[in-house]
C-alpha cells in the first residue's frame, strides 16, 4: 500500500515539530528513515499509524485519505523499540491480544497466532513469558503480534537498538525475509 504526506503540519501547542511534509512511500517495499535524534523519524510513523493526528495536511493510504481515521481502521502494525509486551501473559497470549480485540474466534486466534510465531522462528516458545525470552525472543513476540492482525502496513521503530550487533544483524536478515 503507497503512503503520501501532503503538506503534513505537526505541532505540540505553538511548537511546529514537522513542517508541510511531503513524500510518497511505494507500495511493498521495504523502507527506512534515517536521520539524527529528534529529526521526527518517529512521529512520522505515529503519524503513518494514526497514534498522533496531523495539525494540517493530508495522510494518503493509495488514493484513500486517512487523515482523521481511526488507528485500529488504519490496518497498521506497530513494533515500537521497547516491544510493549505484557508480562503477565504468554507469548501465544501476547500474539493473540490483538486478535483477541478485534473480537476473532479463539480457535482461529490461536491458529494465525500460532502460525505468525513459526514464520518469526518462535513457535517452541508460546507457553513462556516474556521475561523467560532473550531480546532477541522478545523482538520475534512483537512482530509477530504485529502481524497477526494481517496489517497492510508493517511500521517498526527502531526495533533492533536494544539487541546487540550479532542479533541486529540476524534479525536484519529475518525482518527482510517475512
Amino acid at each position: 500500500m503507497q503512503v503520501r504526506f501532503e503538506d503534513v503540519t505537526l505541532k505540540f501547542g505553538d511548537k511546529t515539530v514537522l513542517d508541510r511534509i511531503n513524500f510518497t512511500l511505494p507500495s511493498s517495499e521495504l523502507i527506512s528513515f534515517l536521520g539524527p535524534s529528534g529529526s521526527g523519524k518517529s512521529t512520522t510513523l505515529y503519524l503513518i499509524s494514526g497514534l498522533l493526528d496531523a495539525t494540517e495536511g493530508k495522510i494518503y493510504f493509495d488514493d484513500k485519505e486517512v487523515t482523521n481515521l481511526d488507528p485500529v481502521k488504519r490496518g497498521v502494525g506497530l513494533v515500537v523499540q521497547n516491544y510493549a509486551l505484557y508480562p503477565h501473559l504468554t507469548v501465544l497470549e501476547n500474539i493473540m491480544f490483538p486478535l483477541k480485540m478485534a473480537k476473532v474466534s479463539k480457535k482461529e486466534r490461536r491458529r494465525i497466532a500460532t502460525e505468525m510465531a513459526e514464520l518469526t522462528k518462535i513457535g517452541d516458545q508460546l507457553d513462556k513469558y516474556p521475561r523467560q525470552l532473550s531480546g532477541g525472543q522478545q523482538q520475534r513476540v512483537a512482530i509477530s503480534r504485529a502481524l497477526a492482525k494481517s496489517p497492510s502496513i508493517l511500521l517498526m521503530d527502531e526495533p533492533l537498538s536494544n539487541l546487540d550487533a550479532r542479533l541486529r544483524i540476524e534479525m536484519r536478515e529475518e525482518i527482510s525475509r517475512i
